[in-house]
């Protein structure tokens, strides 16, 4: 399955909550805990081997990508399957010598419009964001170029600019926020 999607910042979340209920169902509320972790040669290629185990309403599904961004818009051909036992899955990915690197949790409301999937979240240690999705069955340029259009036409419905638009992952973002609190961050 390929994602195309973009996700920005919110500067007036309930605004952008009641726009986007104007024109989209709600589908659900939810809380989701994210554990990430990197395979045996992460540290000889960061970024590289990794995958994310989410817990959502009771679910724990594990899910890796092959993630590249055009403008600010992930395209990621991405790969998920659900496990029934969080904690012996992650026994076993220890002992073949993966690590966990960090974890992401976000609260928020899921609707659907059109063919699409708009998330409104507050990410702990980041903030307030709109994640706009369509899930597109193969890779295709044409398919792909649409997609971004529509994204972006959503974001301007739910009233959020594109100046807006957040290019890095949360994991960037959360690693960068981590460290500029332990003091690695870039010399003023």
């Amino acid at each position: 399955m390929l994602e195309v999607e973009l996700k920005a910042r919110l500067h007036r979340p309930a605004e952008v909550e009641r726009r986007v209920a104007s024109f989209a169902t709600r589908l659900r509320d939810f809380e989701k805990f994210d554990s990430y972790w990197h395979g045996p040669e992460w540290r000889f290629v960061r970024g590289t081997k990794g995958f994310r185990v989410r817990t959502d309403g009771g679910k724990h599904v594990v899910n890796f990508k092959n993630k590249r961004t055009d403008a600010g818009i992930e395209i990621n051909q991405e790969t998920e399957f659900e496990v029934s036992d969080r904690a012996a899955f992650l026994a076993l990915v220890q002992r073949i010598g993966c690590e966990p690197f960090f974890e992401k949790h976000k609260i928020g409301s899921a609707w659907r419009y059109e063919n699409s999937l708009i998330e409104l979240v507050k990410v702990d240690g980041l903030g307030n964001f709109i994640e706009i999705e369509f899930l597109l069955e193969q890779e295709d340029p044409a398919a792909i170029a649409l997609a971004q259009g529509e994204l972006k036409r959503i974001l301007s419905l739910a009233g959020v600019a594109e100046s807006d638009i957040e290019a890095r992952g949360y994991s960037e973002l959360l690693i960068s926020e981590k460290e500029k609190v332990q003091g690695y961050g870039s010399p003023p």
